[in-house]
């Protein structure tokens, strides 16, 4: 037996086929490049489409595939928004996945907080643990939460989505689009900040200055 697993984020897809004990298989990264909308769910079925490919003419049973989203599921309607790809405001995920899914193979989505909470209860700092917290800081920011072996979801599906959590007055209008949170403090937000502070600081003439503003990161800061 064995899962195939889709992290889906703001600029790239990571797949892989995992076994019970925790080994992979077939591990690979495809970059967005730009895609949006349904060119992002177009990407994700071929890439589930060949994984199944493989794990058929590896005779490798596959008896679940589990795909995680940057963003928030709609439990009712499988529906998912992410704020950090453009056109995924109530986009079916779950049946642009199902097209290319043979039938008996069940599909699980979910935020990739939650997601990245059940790796570490099953593999990880977390293995043992009834209740725990993971924050996740990559190009946006959350949280998952487990209390008493139980995932929270919360009203809406919202809970633990901190990068849309307020830090002080006042409000912006930059931050309609990701959150106050992770406007200051995600991968895409530190870097942003520091562009904006090396642009302001005509004096400065350390490290940063070696690169174009625009291609400074968040990698560049640590």
């Amino acid at each position: 037996m064995a899962t195939i697993a889709l992290d889906i984020g703001g600029t790239k897809i990571a797949s892989a086929i995992f076994f019970p004990d925790g080994s992979m298989m077939f591990n690979r990264k495809r970059l967005l490049k730009g895609r949006t909308g349904h060119e992002v769910g177009k990407l994700a079925a071929d890439i589930l489409a060949k994984l199944l490919t493989v794990a058929r003419r590896s005779r490798i049973h596959v008896d679940g595939i589990g795909v995680c989203i940057p963003g928030i599921v709609y439990s009712q309607t499988n529906r998912v928004w992410a704020p950090n790809i453009p056109g995924w405001d109530n986009y079916p995920l779950y049946e642009e996945l199902r097209s290319v899914t043979p039938p008996g193979i069940e599909i699980y989505i979910d935020s990739d907080r939650t997601c990245y909470m059940y790796g570490e209860m099953w593999q990880g700092a977390a293995k043992e643990c009834h209740s725990a917290i993971f924050i996740a800081v990559g190009t946006g920011i959350g949280a998952g939460i487990i209390i008493d072996g139980h995932v929270l979801h919360g009203a809406n599906d919202i809970i633990g989505a901190t990068g849309w959590m307020a830090l002080q007055p006042p409000y912006r209008e930059e931050y309609d689009a990701c959150g106050c949170f992770e406007y200051y403090a995600s991968g895409n937000g530190i870097g942003a900040r520091v562009r904006d502070a090396v642009r302001a600081n005509k004096a400065y003439k350390g490290k940063l200055r070696q690169k174009p503003i625009c291609r400074i990161s968040a990698y560049d800061v640590f």
